[in-house]
């Protein structure tokens, strides 16, 4: 199987962010949080530069929101996030709920216990 990573530029692609607007850096340190974060909600310690490609999509996912919070002037922890009285475009607005939503599908496929075999099949 293909092992997937996730790289400042997949991240930025999500909502359409230059390096002008955030330096890989700063990218990174939010892949990382996000890594973290996710890892501690399905119990499975996640590597962003060696991950499946679904778990690459919910990191890139959350940390491109981290990223929009981050230029924005917002704060988020997890998934929740701020951004003020900043007033944010309805596309933008429609993209990072999109992108959240993504990355609570992943939380719970990846926490689902699976089914119990029965003793008499």
């Amino acid at each position: 199987m293909n092992m997937a990573s996730v790289t400042a530029d997949h991240v930025r692609k999500r909502l359409g962010l230059t390096s002008a607007d955030i330096k890989d850096e700063d990218v990174m340190a939010f892949v990382t949080e996000a890594a973290a974060w996710l890892s501690n909600e399905i119990d499975k310690t996640l590597n962003h530069a060696d991950c499946t490609e679904a778990e690459a999509n919910a990191i890139r996912n959350l940390a491109a929101i981290y990223c929009y919070c981050y230029v924005t002037g917002g704060v988020a922890v997890g998934l929740d996030f701020s951004v003020g009285d900043l007033h944010i475009s309805e596309a933008a607005a429609k993209q990072i709920a999109f992108l959240k939503e993504q990355v609570e599908r992943f939380i719970n496929r990846e926490t689902v216990s699976p089914p119990v075999a029965s003793e008499h099949e």
